[in-house]
């Protein structure tokens, strides 16, 4: 059985500060930090993964955008699906937990910026919280 890969977005592969004017990549939607996407491809060349993307960004593009912008970022995999979007949960952390509940998941793995999930029913080596404005960096693999 493949791990599922449930990862965030921004804080962890788009590290671009607040403060700072957004990057746009030449697909015209914001760049990737290099770093980061690099760091997720070795995750992935390592462990076989499912992708089931959870940012909310989600709500604004469809899968197929959202392939198409992994791709023209060199990420080596699709995403297969979106996070279930639960209209009653009202945080991160109880969507992935309702997620999680729901396809009875045992192998997954969280990568997200969300410090709230920190205080998941899980197992630590299966939720790596990534700073901001660094993203997953070698230290998180």
């Amino acid at each position: 059985m493949n791990t599922t890969l449930i990862p965030d977005i921004d804080g962890v592969l788009i590290t671009t500060p607040s403060w700072k004017q957004d990057i746009l990549h030449e697909d015209r939607y914001l760049d990737f930090n290099s770093s980061c996407v690099a760091n997720l491809n070795k995750l992935l060349s390592i462990h076989k993964c499912e992708i089931r993307f959870s940012s909310t960004r989600r709500n604004k593009k469809s899968l197929t955008d959202f392939n198409n912008i992994f791709k023209n970022r060199h990420i080596d995999q699709h995403i297969s699906d979106f996070l279930t979007d639960y209209k009653n949960c009202s945080s991160r952390r109880e969507e992935v937990e309702q997620f999680i509940r729901d396809k009875r998941l045992n192998k997954y793995l969280i990568i997200d910026d969300e410090k709230s999930l920190q205080s998941m029913k899980t197992y630590n080596n299966q939720l790596i919280i990534t700073d901001l404005k660094i993203g997953f960096s070698k230290g998180k693999l």
